[in-house]
């Protein structure tokens, strides 16, 4: 895989990943309230929850960025990209709901406070900034550093990785929305 094939394909993922995102804050106040069960978070928290996972997230998407670009040699970027992979099948596990075990860790947890216009502000604000990151990562250099990542057992990512686990795990909540919407529709129509 080439550089200009990852950046391409990230910069379309995240395009359909932040536009599918960006419709859930506007939609009507008691869909995003609705709790399909107790214990279970509405609209809005799961859209605060990603807001709070992706600023994590881009933490270490940015050291590792400055890390990679502290690296950059062309003859280095040449040979980590030889049969190079941006993903595999436990890394697209990460954007289906349910796909695996995985407890929330606490200060990823939303506290269901926040306004959804301040998450929409948010969730804009990042996806200019993993556009950014792209374009300072855009003669492969995102292969030259790796961080670990432990969710489903996942070890180590390069950068262009950790980006492309920050959009599936947005995948992952956009579906878990998509079900919240169906039992909604299901209550209100009983």
């Amino acid at each position: 895989m080439q550089a200009d094939e990852i950046i391409t394909t990230l910069r379309h993922t995240l395009s359909e990943t932040f536009g599918a995102l960006a419709s859930w804050p506007g939609k009507d106040e008691r869909l995003r309230a609705y709790r399909p069960g107790p214990g279970e978070w509405c609209i809005n928290e799961v859209l605060e929850h990603v807001a709070l996972a992706n600023r994590y997230l881009m933490l270490l998407i940015d050291k590792g960025k400055i890390k990679a670009l502290n690296k950059a040699d062309p003859g280095r970027i040449a040979d980590a990209l030889k049969g190079y992979r941006l993903t595999w099948d436990r890394l697209e596990q990460i954007g289906e709901n349910g796909s695996f075990e995985w407890e929330c860790p606490a200060h990823m947890v939303p506290a269901g406070f926040v306004p959804a216009e301040d998450t929409r502000l948010e969730l804009d604000a990042q996806r200019g900034t993993l556009i950014d990151d792209l374009a300072d990562l855009r003669n492969g250099e995102g292969v030259l550093h790796k961080t670990h990542m432990s969710v489903n057992r996942l070890e180590k990512l390069d950068v262009y990785q950790y980006i492309y686990f920050l959009l599936q795990h947005c995948r992952r909540h956009i579906g878990q929305m998509e079900e919240i919407e169906r039992s909604f529709r299901s209550a209100r129509d009983a």
